[in-house]
């Protein structure tokens, strides 16, 4: 019996949540293999002694760090959305419950100040 497209789809989206923590680990290899041949790359060039030697050690983790970037992300946000999830239910919850922040609860400029009892007219 031949696969729909539905299943199809359907097998997709359950692989989904994984793919990010794949990503995450295969991130440290991916970093290693730039990271060493980056230093190789910058190892052979004629450089200064000194300069030599501090390029050949910070330069290729920054090119580690931007390579790796694409492979972290989707895992970082991952967890970004199931906190922001978290943080709505709960103030969901505790708004329905009453003990949700109130329009007067909420710093920063809300207005124009109200007059209070020993303020005269104003």
């Amino acid at each position: 019996m031949p696969h729909s497209p539905q299943d199809l789809t359907r097998a997709t989206i359950a692989l989904m949540p994984s793919i990010p923590t794949i990503l995450l680990i295969l991130s440290l290899p991916v970093g290693a293999v730039v990271y060493v041949t980056a230093a190789r790359i910058l190892g052979d060039l004629p450089l200064p002694e000194w300069l030599k030697g501090f390029l050949v050690l910070l330069a290729p983790l920054f090119i580690a760090g931007l390579v790796m970037m694409p492979f972290l992300i989707p895992f970082f946000d991952r967890k970004a959305k199931a906190d922001l999830a978290e943080y709505r239910r709960l103030t969901g919850s505790s708004a329905s419950n009453g003990t949700g922040a109130t329009k007067d609860d909420v710093e920063g400029d809300t207005g124009r100040p109200r007059a209070g009892p020993n303020d005269g007219d104003a």
